[in-house]
């Protein structure tokens, strides 16, 4: 059973998903939101499997949701005719609900949305690439639950075949792009490459060591990352 949450300020347009979702058994309907503040404030308290998202509402719009909720949720996105709008969707290959709309349109772009989830990911990134040079948050896996983190709650990174490992202070989690992609998302002000296998936030390093003939920095939490040559000279101008 996938729960949903409608967010629309049309009241006919949240009656008709109403009626279209109620002939899919396997989807419950547990909460509507009418504006962009209290669909963001409804859907990171109740953590929906999906929502029905319009693009167009009072307060804040569709996106701006986006970008202010703590975990992405399976999302159906539905607008009027709105350039913008559709051409976000067309460069991240995103499904969505053309306002009006029947049944069959329903149906049939349920099961394409359903098993397109991941084209939401860029989205959501490139429209937070926008509120800022460099995004305060990020989109990381834990499971298959996806969750905006802060990015300044960053402390490093490692290497994961083509993924990579990302720690806070208190988690793991997983990011589907490799170390380096991932690494010039951020500010290299503050994130640092150390390693080939590593990037670190430069706030969460207390001391540079010398063990034997190798370098490590030494984080907030006691961790020992090893310094390659290549990045040393780079890393000693910081930190010492």
């Amino acid at each position: 059973m996938k729960t949903i949450i409608i967010i629309d300020d049309e009241e006919d347009a949240r009656d008709l998903l109403k009626q279209y979702i109620s002939a899919h058994k396997e989807l419950a309907i547990i909460g509507e939101a009418t504006n962009g503040n209290d669909a963001v404030n409804l859907i990171n308290q109740l953590k929906p499997d999906t929502i029905f998202l319009d693009i167009q509402m009072p307060g804040l719009n569709g996106f701006e949701v986006l970008t202010k909720l703590e975990e992405i949720p399976e999302v159906i996105f539905s607008t009027a005719y709105d350039q913008y709008a559709i051409k976000a969707f067309e460069v991240h290959a995103i499904d969505y609900l053309l306002k009006p709309y029947g049944k069959k349109r329903f149906d049939n772009a349920l099961n394409r949305i359903f098993n397109n989830q991941e084209s939401v990911i860029p989205l959501t990134e490139a429209l937070l690439q926008k509120e800022a040079n460099f995004p305060s948050k990020v989109i990381l896996h834990k499971g298959t639950r996806k969750l905006m983190v802060n990015v300044s709650d960053l402390w490093y990174a490692e290497a994961f075949g083509d993924y990579t490992k990302v720690f806070t202070k208190n988690s793991v989690f997983l990011s589907i792009k490799g170390i380096s992609q991932l690494k010039d998302m951020f500010n290299p002000k503050v994130f640092l490459r150390i390693h080939r296998s590593y990037f670190v936030n430069m706030n969460a390093i207390i001391e540079l060591k010398k063990v034997d003939r190798y370098h490590y920095v030494i984080l907030n939490n006691g961790k020992n990352l090893r310094v390659s040559d290549t990045y040393l000279p780079e890393i000693k101008s910081i930190v010492l």
